[in-house]
């Protein structure tokens, strides 16, 4: 166990920090081995140095369900596994199957004749790396996320991966990346999100020290890891993930209710404490041992929704008059019950309340554990409006949530004609009350893959992407892209086809050029402007609208007290932004209400050269400066233009 944490108890290390008691660990002189088979008869220890002889090495079973050997040699990166007998009578046949370690760090695979294959455990040794750059010395906002796969990023080791992610996403000015689950999984076309030793990172790309050089490197050049993590589903097979463990559900619901048979993965039992304990100190090890700076929690509707995404499952609704009062101010502080007339129930009858107690359980204890790792939760429904509000004022405890209904709705408001939108539809969805601070995904994998492609291929023109991404740099909330989705990438993602780098530098076509010119200058403006730094939705207030010349206005306060203040000092950093939604010029000038007068700069233009080419309607400096005396500008307003405003100074 490490030194810092000696003085905890080891009830607090094996409940917060079970990695430093389970699994394989090492000093000069010893390796001492421990597994969690409560059920099984007879376990012990499998590796080169006894010949892989089941009955070689028995390790000793405790009261708690745990067995333990101590090997008289340090065996860091050995490979190794147990071999787990459960001859119970309650089994139709005796269970007897060698199983890796649920807390290798890495895993060892060798393929054999006609695609069989073997996973080994491998001793770690935390202490090997040298970290100089562990964590991220500023804060997480302003924040800005690239989303990255990373086999098709660049297809190489970690380390490489790591100096081409500085090189384009550090030099392109996203403050993150977001990596697509990186843990060890048997199902490459998965994506990485039916893994298998969720604590053991991807072999395919090299070591756990390369992945520590990939932290590193990033935070080196000031750029911050988030990582994708399913904590609610994991793979069904046996030889890599924990099913059936020691011949019994240990990780996982039992019967029906343990299986997702449209994802064809096994559900973990979050109500279980060993697992919880197992599943929150993942997190705990991500940001501890390997310098993760946050995680985006995947498919959290199917965690606290019994119907979503279950496949078919006859699930039993929820008692209404018998959930405990425990369960109900919870449920109740996230935004309480309601009835889906088109489903017919009750929210209460298919709410998973072990789910909402896992996910409140689980920021409760990173608050203590890790109060600098953030959370995202990407959900689907959006039913609940406080998941990402602390657990001290009755939520979840998430920093942000993924509304990914939002960016659904946006991408199809954006396919209507639009002689038909109507600018309410998009001020409904980017005008909220909510407490949560968000991730705007202008696009994810999800958005450009199972049928659905790219957005300059659904879109058509980069135009229209160029004001996308104004909007969704410029409201509240941390945006989101995905990978290519800077250069103007065509068609889907898959993970057979690796990004198309020739899009890029030298070789890159005018308009992908154009892309990334704008994609740059978003993120310088967020770095350096003081409103698009506040994430908060009280940042931002409606400042009009037209639907009949389709466009729309709001301001971002620059400071927390702008929206009540008449000293212009407090409006100084204040910015203006209207939006044309039309590739029309808008008839007659637009009136858009100013904070206070003065002199305004304009300090972006989507209409820039930098960003569409040369047209009729911007020959002209692009960021003109207007003297006001009252309290209305008067702007013409240009096809698709998105334009941005604020105070000069001095």
């Amino acid at each position: 166990m490490k030194k810092e944490n000696q003085q905890l108890s080891l009830e607090v290390i094996k409940r917060d920090y079970p990695y430093q008691y389970f699994g394989a660990h090492t000093n000069e002189k010893e390796t001492v081995f421990r597994v969690y088979a409560p059920h099984a008869t007879y376990v012990s220890l499998i590796r080169d140095g006894n010949g892989w002889n089941n009955k070689a090495e028995p390790m000793t079973l405790n009261a708690e369900g745990i067995w333990e050997i101590t090997i008289p040699e340090n065996l860091t990166w050995t490979e190794y596994k147990y071999y787990i007998e459960n001859t119970n009578n309650y089994l139709e046949t005796p269970y007897k199957m060698a199983r890796i370690d649920p807390f290798s760090p890495q895993l060892a695979v060798t393929w054999g004749v006609g695609g069989s294959r073997n996973f080994n455990s491998i001793v770690g040794n935390p202490s090997h790396f040298q970290w100089t750059h562990k964590h991220l010395n500023k804060g997480h906002e302003p924040m800005s996320i690239y989303e990255m796969h990373l086999s098709t990023f660049h297809d190489g080791n970690y380390r490489e991966i790591a100096h081409k992610i500085v090189d384009h996403v550090g030099y392109m000015g996203f403050t993150h990346v977001q990596i697509m689950p990186p843990f060890q999984t048997p199902i490459h076309s998965s994506w990485g999100y039916l893994v298998g030793c969720p604590y053991a990172i991807y072999e395919r790309h090299g070591t756990v020290d390369d992945f520590k050089y990939l932290v590193n490197y990033c935070h080196q050049h000031g750029i911050g890891v988030i990582v994708d993590i399913p904590l609610g589903f994991g793979v069904q097979d046996w030889d890599c993930g924990l099913a059936s463990y020691d011949g019994t559900d240990i990780y996982h619901h039992h019967g029906a209710k343990g299986w997702n048979n449209q994802w064809q993965s096994r559900v973990y039992n979050i109500g279980d404490e060993y697992v919880k304990n197992y599943l929150a100190g993942l997190c705990t090890y991500l940001h501890h041992e390997l310098g993760i700076d946050g995680a985006r929690i995947d498919a959290v509707s199917a965690q606290i929704f019994y119907d979503y995404d279950r496949g078919f499952w006859d699930w039993p609704k929820n008692d209404k008059e018998a959930i405990p009062l425990e369960n109900w101010d919870l449920f109740n502080s996230i935004g309480g019950d309601r009835f889906f007339e088109d489903r017919g129930y009750w929210l209460s009858e298919a709410v998973d309340f072990a789910g909402l107690l896992f996910l409140r359980d689980l920021h409760a204890r990173l608050n203590h554990t890790a109060p600098n790792f953030i959370t995202i939760a990407e959900e689907s429904r959006r039913v609940f409006p406080r998941l990402a509000c602390p657990v001290s004022e009755g939520g979840l405890g998430f920093t942000y949530a993924q509304n990914m209904g939002e960016m659904h709705r946006i991408r199809k408001y954006l396919q209507i004609p639009v002689a038909d939108r109507k600018i309410e539809h998009i001020e409904i969805l980017i005008h909220n009350n909510s407490a949560e601070k968000m991730v705007n995904a202008m696009n994810t994998h999800d958005e450009c893959a199972n049928g659905k492609t790219r957005l300059i291929t659904e879109l058509g023109s980069h135009i229209p992407l160029i004001g996308l991404a104004a909007l969704c740099w410029f409201r509240p909330g941390a945006p989101m892209i995905f990978q290519g989705d800077e250069f103007g990438e065509e068609g889907w993602f898959d993970v057979f086809h690796g990004l198309n780098w020739s899009k890029t530098g030298v070789n890159a076509a005018l308009h992908e050029q154009q892309i990334a010119n704008n994609f740059y200058d978003l993120n310088k403006l967020l770095n350096t402007e003081p409103a698009l730094a506040r994430h908060d939705i009280k940042s931002m207030v409606r400042n009009g609208s037209n639907n009949e010349r389709k466009w729309f206005s709001f301001i971002r306060w620059g400071s927390d007290v702008g929206f009540e203040s008449n000293n212009p000092e407090d409006h100084k950093d204040d910015i203006i932004f209207v939006r044309n939604e039309t590739p029309h010029p808008v008839e007659c000038k637009a009136e858009i209400y100013l904070p206070c007068s003065g002199e305004y700069k304009v300090i972006y233009n989507s209409i820039d050269q930098r960003y569409i080419g040369v047209h009729s309607y911007n020959q002209h400096d692009p960021y003109w400066t207007i003297k006001i005396d009252g309290q209305f500008m008067y702007i013409d307003l240009h096809p698709y233009q998105n334009i941005a405003f604020k105070q000069v100074q001095g």
